[in-house]
C-alpha cells in the first residue's frame, strides 16, 4: 500500500501494515476523503461484555518491516451498547460522519481525538427490532438505506434525522441491503426466505424478485429434506448496475445475478473451501471482484469469461432452437412429396 506519509518522491509499493484491535473485529470500514491525508479506517467490535467503535488511522512512523508491532493507531474511539452489524463512511467531502447499524441507526462525527454523536434513527423511540445492515448513498450522502430483522427496510434523511419511508421487503429477515450503482431510488435486497429484491423508491407498490437461492440439504437435526438458504450478503456493482453479488447461507460460492435476466444465476463463482463471509466488488473494474470465506483465504475474480461462456451457450441454445423450428416446417412438405 502506498501513504501520504512516504512523500511524492517515493513510488507506491506493497506493504503488509498490522492494527492489534484488542477485541474481536466484526465490522470494518475504509475512509475514502483524500483530505485528511492518511489511511483511515473504522472497526466495530463483537464482544460479550463491552463494545465499541473505533477510528484508527496509518501512523506516520510506522515501520511494515516490523510484523510484530502495530502500524495503526486509534484516533477515537466511543463504547455502544450492542456490537455493530456494520459501518460506513459518509460518501463525499462534507463533514466527517461514520454511521454504524446495531439496535439503531447511529451517527457520529470524528472530531480531532473524539466521536460524537450526532444522531440515533430508530422508527420507535421505546423499542426498534435489531439493524442487519445499511447503506449510505454515494449520490444522495443525505439519504441511507437500512434492513431489519422485522422484514422492514426504511429509507432514512440523515441530516434532518427522519424516516421518508418504510416497506415491507421480504417474507422473513432482511439481511441485506443495497443502492444501485449511481441511482438514489433503486435499491436491492436479501433476506432470509432466498430471494434478492429489486424497489424503486418511486413506484413502491411493485418490486422484482431477481433471484431465488436452488434448495439445499437441511441440516440432520431439522428432520427436514431440503430447506431454500438465507441469503446473507449482496453487493451491487459500482460501475454496471445489471450485476449483483449475492452469498447464500453456509455456501461455498458466490452467485452473480443479471438483473436483465431474473430467476437464475448468470455464473457461480466456486473456489472456496468454506462457507463465503463477505463479497465486494472491486471499485475500478466492472468485471473483478473478492471474496472471503471461512476458508481463510481471499478469492479474486474476474467474471468476463464465465459471462462470455454463457453468453455463448445462449447464442448456441437460441441456433439450437431456430434450427429445430425450421425442420419443423419443412417435415410436412418432405413427408408429402415421399407419398407422391
Amino acid at each position: 500500500m502506498s501513504s501520504p506519509y512516504f512523500g511524492d518522491a517515493l513510488s507506491p509499493r506493497k506493504e503488509i501494515c498490522n492494527y492489534y484491535a484488542g477485541f474481536p473485529v466484526y465490522a470494518l470500514a475504509w475512509s475514502r476523503r483524500d483530505d485528511r491525508g492518511c489511511f483511515r479506517m473504522a472497526v466495530g467490535s463483537l464482544d460479550e461484555r463491552a463494545n465499541a467503535l473505533q477510528v484508527v488511522q496509518l501512523l506516520p512512523q510506522h515501520d511494515a518491516a516490523a510484523s510484530e508491532r502495530a502500524d495503526f493507531g486509534v484516533v477515537a474511539e466511543t463504547p455502544v451498547d450492542y456490537p455493530l452489524t456494520r459501518v460506513q463512511w459518509q460518501p463525499g467531502l462534507g463533514a466527517d460522519l461514520v454511521a454504524g447499524a446495531g439496535d439503531a441507526l447511529y451517527v457520529w462525527e470524528v472530531d480531532g481525538a473524539q466521536l460524537r454523536r450526532r444522531a440515533r434513527l430508530a422508527t420507535r423511540a421505546d423499542y426498534a427490532a435489531p439493524l442487519t445492515a445499511f447503506d449510505w448513498n454515494v449520490v444522495a450522502p443525505n439519504l441511507a438505506l437500512t434492513a431489519s430483522i422485522d422484514t422492514t427496510c426504511t429509507l432514512w434523511d440523515v441530516e434532518h434525522q427522519q424516516a421518508k419511508t418504510q416497506l415491507i421487503a421480504h417474507d422473513r429477515e432482511v439481511f441485506d441491503v443495497a443502492f444501485a450503482a449511481n441511482s438514489q431510488d433503486v435499491f436491492v435486497s436479501a433476506g432470509a426466505d432466498g430471494s434478492v429484491r429489486m424497489f424503486d423508491l418511486r413506484a413502491l407498490e411493485h418490486s422484482t424478485i431477481l433471484y431465488e437461492a436452488p434448495a439445499a440439504a437441511a441440516p440432520a437435526a431439522s428432520g427436514r429434506q431440503a430447506f431454500t438458504p438465507p441469503l446473507l450478503r449482496l453487493a451491487c456493482n459500482a460501475l454496471d448496475a445489471n450485476y449483483i453479488a449475492a452469498v447464500a447461507l453456509d455456501a461455498d460460492r458466490v452467485s452473480i445475478v443479471d438483473v436483465r435476466n431474473p430467476g437464475a444465476a448468470v455464473a457461480q463463482l466456486q473456489g472456496h473451501a468454506g462457507a463465503v463471509h463477505a463479497v465486494a466488488w472491486h471499485p475500478a473494474s466492472s468485471t473483478q471482484l473478492c471474496s472471503a470465506g471461512a476458508d481463510a483465504r481471499v478469492l479474486v475474480w474476474d467474471i468476463r469469461h464465465a459471462l462470455a461462456a454463457r453468453h455463448h451457450q445462449q447464442r448456441q441454445a437460441v441456433a439450437a432452437a431456430a434450427q429445430a423450428k425450421q425442420l419443423g416446417r419443412t417435415r410436412p412438405s418432405d413427408a408429402s412429396v415421399h407419398a407422391a
